[in-house]
């Protein structure tokens, strides 16, 4: 048993690692059009790029977007955005770590099946708080981006 707890303590310490290096990535890449202003250069850099190569239906849908954008972008909607998410991904955590919990004390038996739950249970907690942490930093890359204007 005590076997099957280290293993299980190594791989959630080497699947949280891998999480927040991906996350690391992905907060970098999700710098770009978080807030309106953002979003809005950022559809503009591709109207230039589809005026560059003549390609006329593409502008089209993205002056389109670029009017909507205008018209119904609010940062304090995006801001609100976020923290929806933020919170969606706690409750998130929360019930995975119910269930983890659960799982551990029905595992009494030392039955192999209930161990691998554990692990199960283990790798979705895991992926809930990877969840969490990215749309955290979204939220702190949304205020970055409010900051520096």
């Amino acid at each position: 048993m005590k076997s099957v707890i280290r293993l299980v303590s190594k791989l959630s310490v080497i699947t949280l690692a891998i999480s927040l290096s991906f996350g690391a990535y992905a907060s970098n890449e999700q710098l770009k059009g978080l807030t309106c202003e953002s979003k809005k250069q950022a559809i503009e850099k591709q109207i230039d790029y589809a005026k560059k190569n003549n390609n006329s239906h593409q502008i089209q849908g993205l002056e389109k977007a670029l009017r909507n954008l205008n018209k119904h972008c609010s940062n304090d909607d995006l801001e609100a955005k976020y923290k929806k998410e933020i919170n969606e991904k706690s409750n998130k955590v929360a019930e995975r770590t119910k269930e983890l919990e659960q799982a551990k004390s029905k595992a009494k038996a030392k039955d192999k099946d209930n161990e691998q739950k554990i692990v199960k249970q283990q790798t979705k907690l895991a992926d809930a708080e990877k969840e969490l942490n990215e749309a955290k930093s979204k939220l702190s890359d949304f205020y970055k981006e409010l900051g520096a204007k």
